[in-house]
């Protein structure tokens, strides 16, 4: 099974960043990564039956840009 999984920037200040994210635009959730920890953080879940396969995509997704040091006003996971 493929997936996509978009990430768009909605803030971003001194501890964090907080994107959007989603298989697309109609269903997006929030999700919320400490640049200085990278601990991540689900602000709000998206509306799907695949939800939990999405965050956890979007997760390693920040993840991976935490650790590079980057935080992109729009990135995506595809698979």
């Amino acid at each position: 099974m493929a997936f996509y999984v978009m990430l768009i920037k909605v803030n971003e200040d001194d501890q964090g960043v907080t994107y959007n994210f989603g298989s697309d635009p109609e269903h997006l959730g929030k999700i919320r990564l400490d640049k200085y920890d990278g601990k991540i953080q689900e602000v709000e879940a998206v509306n799907s039956e695949n939800y939990h396969h999405i965050l956890t995509r979007a997760m390693v997704k920040l993840r991976q840009h935490w650790k590079a040091g980057t935080f992109p006003d729009h990135t995506c996971w595809a698979s």
